[in-house]
């Protein structure tokens, strides 16, 4: 997505090979932190050029 400008969720859905309505929620949650924006068309892209993520998950055992 990085580079090829807006698109539609349904070309992006079409691309990942995923629903579209998964795609669209993706869109909505990914659109909060600023990672994907949208343009006045409805479009979807990805304003950056390269994107790091660094996170420690770390699950805990909980008795049931």
């Amino acid at each position: 997505m990085q580079g090829q400008g807006a698109m539609a969720v349904r070309e992006l859905a079409r691309r990942a090979g995923r629903d579209v309505k998964r795609v669209h929620e993706d869109v909505q949650v990914l659109t909060e932190p600023g990672l994907v924006e949208r343009d006045d068309a409805g479009g979807v892209l990805c304003p950056f050029a390269d994107v790091h993520i660094d996170m420690h998950v770390h699950h805990e055992n909980v008795a049931a």
